[in-house]
């Protein structure tokens, strides 16, 4: 199994991790945002992305469970995103997928924090965040071409389109699926 490793030799417990950004906060993901999660994660939310909404709170319960785990065997960091004082705006991660040299950045908003770039500051700090305490070689963000907003985020950084890919998501749908390398 392969986990992150750290720098400086420090080992840190991911499932308790809390970034303090300049809008927004980075806290690692719990059952604390079931009811949001649930009840944000639509079909509108999901149109660019593979995953599905959760047709039971059951199913979200269970994203969350493994995310812990994940997060306690230092393969992922996944955070809920909220605003400074406390409601929640979305998730975030950085996942190692089996691969913890070349982690896997992701995100999504509920559709009232779109248009505000709460993505952007998301992932720039959980990018630093990432770049101060995990070593690995880049961050790959794979997103639908057509999703233009979303595109912005690794451009914001830095990324580089990488590979291209089509990808068929859970319902069945083909995604238009551009990766970017975003550097160190």
């Amino acid at each position: 199994m392969k986990t992150f490793t750290f720098k400086n030799d420090v080992d840190l417990a991911l499932e308790h991790i809390s970034i303090s950004c300049d809008r927004i906060n980075l806290v690692s993901l719990s059952e604390a945002y079931l009811n949001d999660i649930y009840r944000e994660f639509t079909s509108e939310i999901t149109t660019y992305m593979t995953p599905e909404p959760a047709s039971h709170i059951d199913e979200t319960k269970t994203f969350i469970t493994a995310s812990i785990a994940n997060m306690q065997q230092k393969q992922e960091l996944v955070v809920a995103i909220t605003t400074p004082d406390g409601k929640f705006l979305g998730c975030a991660g950085f996942h190692g997928r089996g691969n913890c040299r070349t982690p896997e950045l992701g995100i999504w908003l509920k559709k009232s924090a779109h248009g505000k770039k709460y993505g952007q500051e998301a992932i720039r700090h959980l990018m630093n965040w990432a770049k101060d305490n995990i070593d690995f070689d880049y961050a790959i963000y794979p997103v639908d071409r057509a999703n233009i907003a979303s595109r912005k985020i690794p451009e914001s950084l830095g990324g580089v389109l990488w590979k291209e890919n089509e990808l068929k998501t859970a319902s069945g749908k083909i995604l238009d699926e551009v990766i970017y390398k975003v550097p160190v």
